[in-house]
């Protein structure tokens, strides 16, 4: 009964994810913005050919590093009980299609991790390299999320708050009053009208004082001493610029989003200029009165608006901000206007907002393997097990106590942070699916885990690789993408049967990417294939003329960022 239950939950949820909704229509596209970066002035003879040299070894790295002759590769093969039985053959026509995928181009010149393993007894059908180490990238995210739901529940939520002195009988708060957070990545500008709301509802319609914001935690044993920074994060701490061209030679126009009076301002150094490609330059400081100036440089091209995301080193104040034109649309004026700072620890509490629960939030993670989110919850369950603030080292001793009741050694895993954005991190493909194995059969995890993987075909970053082959919908798994370095690690099933695989792929050049990607879904699809080798193979499904293509390379970074400020 304990190996049915988990299978049968991971194919109906599969199965489910077959009815979800299809993508909707791509935005039209926006104009594309250049950077521009300074280059070296041309030279003649002799300094020319040295300049050209070295351009072309910088080019060569920024490409990633070339190809290397992969080291000889430890394979552990499965040995077969009997191999006339009709299970042991299903399993050797599968290790010879992987085989097969390994000798093909591109992985043969690339270093290659694998192992695949059934999710009901552990049996390991194939392994390649599995106990090397290898860079995960974005596979760090399993750990990552696979930690905090274990540890502080699916049902964690963060709350943000606001403290100051209790309203006199007329609704008047005489006094500042401070916004305080915990560090919540997934705070918006609603979730702030949320609490706005909450604060009119005690009945309060004037604050006569100013609204603190130090982005500083508060330890529930000591609360008047803040500690810490970024416990206040808004929209992941981004806002928008949107340049909107004019007449040409005329000045564009240049609006930030949100927009807020006593938060932004702009400075526009843009002319619309016609018959040239659009190139922006940012920058950001702030004012006397500690406002953010954008400002904004270049040109832009009259057939389209440029639309750019930026971020912001701390977000208090543009959270303190935010929530003050919340109060003043929902009717509390507010005599003063935001600043850095805060109250005494036991400052009552005027309003709170809770977040959405802990698993909702690692679907942002590893669905669309945001790594702000990932980073964040990781320091997160630092803070949370260890004593505030959360920070990457505390982070990494919560995976350290997923890891080892586990049996896997330290050995088997380097980690320096929660999202993979690093090239310091190592992890073996053993070791992964046997976390992932081990996810699987725990009842009080496996819903909100498997359901924050991305589905094949379906949807978060591999909604197109699977697309018009039959592992649509039957595949949840978690990419990873860095230079040089592809991972796709999770579960394949089929008709009660489910299979767990961990594929690492580095050593390539940035252009092999593409198919290097397809190669580990052929693979997927060869597991699939020993799924259901003793029963009728289905029709691969038609593209849908309505779904565009798959690009040559799915979203792997956190869709937000630009530039910073």
């Amino acid at each position: 009964m304990r190996r049915s239950l988990p299978a049968l939950f991971l194919c109906c949820s599969l199965g489910t994810a077959l009815a979800a909704p299809r993508p909707a229509a791509r935005e039209p596209p926006r104009a594309r913005v250049a950077v521009r970066r300074a280059l070296p002035a041309k030279a003649s003879g002799k300094a020319g050919r040295a300049v050209a040299a070295l351009s072309r070894k910088v080019l060569a790295k920024s490409r990633g590093p070339a190809p290397k002759p992969p080291p000889p590769a430890t394979t552990t093969p499965r040995d077969a009980v009997d191999p006339s039985s009709p299970h042991e053959q299903r399993i050797q026509v599968l290790r010879e299609r992987l085989e097969a995928a390994l000798r093909d181009s591109p992985l043969r010149r690339s270093r290659v991790g694998v192992e695949v393993r059934t999710a009901s007894d552990g049996d390991v059908l194939y392994a390649h390299n599995a106990d090397r180490l290898f860079n995960p990238a974005s596979n760090t995210k399993i750990l990552t999320t696979a930690a905090a739901l274990t540890l502080l529940g699916g049902d964690y939520r963060y709350p943000t708050t606001l403290h100051g002195p209790l309203p006199d009988p007329e609704g008047v708060v005489h006094g500042d009053v401070e916004l305080r957070g915990s560090g919540d990545p997934s705070l918006s500008s609603a979730d702030l009208a949320d609490l706005a709301r909450s604060v009119s509802d005690l009945g309060i319609t004037r604050i006569e004082g100013a609204i603190l914001a130090s982005g500083k935690f508060r330890d529930p044993a000591h609360p008047d001493v803040p500690v810490g920074e970024h416990a206040l994060i808004l929209n992941r701490n981004t806002y928008g610029v949107r340049v909107r061209p004019t007449e040409p030679g005329r000045p564009a126009v240049v609006d930030v989003q949100p927009y807020l009076s006593d938060y932004f301002t702009v400075e526009n150094g843009v002319t619309t200029v016609a018959n040239k490609r659009t190139r922006l330059q940012f920058d950001m400081r702030r004012d006397s009165a500690d406002r953010m100036v954008v400002i904004v440089k270049g040109r832009v091209n009259p057939r389209r608006d440029a639309v750019v995301r930026r971020r912001l080193s701390d977000g208090s104040l543009f959270a303190a901000a935010t929530l003050r034109g919340a109060l003043i649309d929902f009717g509390v004026s507010i005599a003063g206007g935001i600043r850095q700072g805060g109250l005494s620890g036991d400052a009552p509490v005027l309003g709170e907002h809770a977040s959405s629960p802990l698993a909702e939030i690692c679907r942002i993670s590893n669905k669309d393997s945001n790594n702000f989110v990932a980073d964040t919850i990781f320091k997160t369950m630092g803070g949370e097990l260890f004593g505030v603030p959360g920070t990457l080292a505390k982070g990494i001793r919560a995976v350290d106590r997923l890891l080892e009741p586990l049996g896997v050694e330290r050995s088997a895993y380097t980690i320096v942070n929660g999202s993979g954005l690093t090239h310091a991190n190592r992890l073996q493909p053993t070791a992964l699916t046997r976390l992932l194995r081990h996810l699987y059969f725990d009842l009080s995890v496996a819903p909100e885990f498997l359901s924050s993987l991305a589905v094949g075909g379906i949807d978060g970053t591999i909604r197109n690789r699977f697309r018009g082959t039959d592992a649509v919908g039957l595949v949840r798994a978690k990419t990873g993408t860095l230079s040089g370095v592809s991972a796709l690690s999770g579960y394949v099933g089929d008709d009660g049967e489910v299979l767990i695989f961990s594929i690492f792929v580095e050593g390539f050049r940035h252009r092999a990417l593409h198919a290097v990607r397809q190669a580990q879904v052929r693979m997927v699809q060869s597991m699939l294939g020993y799924l259901r080798a003793d029963r009728p193979r289905p029709r691969p499904a038609d593209p849908d003329p309505a779904i565009p293509g798959a690009p040559l390379d799915d979203s792997e970074s956190d869709g937000d960022l630009v530039g910073g400020e």
